[in-house]
């Protein structure tokens, strides 16, 4: 189901400094950063959100650039199932439960490109990511919506929507049914990154 998301998208701003040739560099997610996913049902929607911090250490990675693509390695985001919270306790118990969390406890994000608006913009416009949950693994492009930048950090926002099917979930139907949740989630992010004093 789940950039974020996840997120996820952390190299694009640690590279946009010096998107030349090939090289290796860290990372960190600030506590600031947000990750969310949204779904609904036939009586009303809910909001599961990361309570936890998304990325606590720095992450090393390393890239190349050719034309308006930068390949990535190194950039996997761990998201832990039984930290997010849906505002109410039966929510909860049923995302955990259809995530098949006690078994697989992690939402795996890993970051494989980032494509830019053009050879000579630094702009990333989407990311090609993969996301495996309960055991299953899928490959997706996430439409970047909003980038900014500061001296000390970058900030990018996006959203993208799954389906639990494409995962080998069934969707939760609790209260015997009379509840029919559905099959799309939208994962919603807005990422906080810092490059590393340490970074090359």
């Amino acid at each position: 189901m789940m950039k974020t998301l996840s997120t996820l998208l952390v190299v694009t701003f640690a590279l946009l400094p010096a998107l030349t040739l090939a090289q290796d560099g860290q990372v960190q997610l600030r506590d600031s950063s947000k990750l969310s996913i949204k779904g609904k049902s036939n009586v009303n929607e809910f909001s599961c959100e990361s309570e936890h911090e998304l990325q606590k250490d720095s992450l090393d990675y390393s890239y190349s650039v050719n034309g308006d693509t930068v390949q990535v390695s190194g950039v996997n985001l761990n998201l832990e199932i039984d930290q997010f919270d849906c505002g109410k306790r039966a929510i909860n118990r049923d995302f955990k439960s259809t995530l098949k969390y006690k078994e697989f406890p992690f939402i795996e994000i890993i970051l494989n490109e980032l494509v830019v608006s053009d050879s000579t913009s630094l702009i990333p416009r989407e990311a090609k990511v993969t996301i495996r949950i309960a055991g299953t693994e899928r490959y997706y492009t996430v439409p970047l919506n909003s980038f900014s930048s500061s001296e000390e950090s970058f900030t990018v926002g996006g959203n993208k929507i799954l389906r639990m099917t494409d995962f080998g979930l069934e969707p939760p139907s609790p209260m015997f049914g009379l509840i029919k949740v559905e099959d799309e989630l939208d994962i919603q992010f807005d990422l906080v990154i810092v490059r590393s004093p340490f970074a090359n």
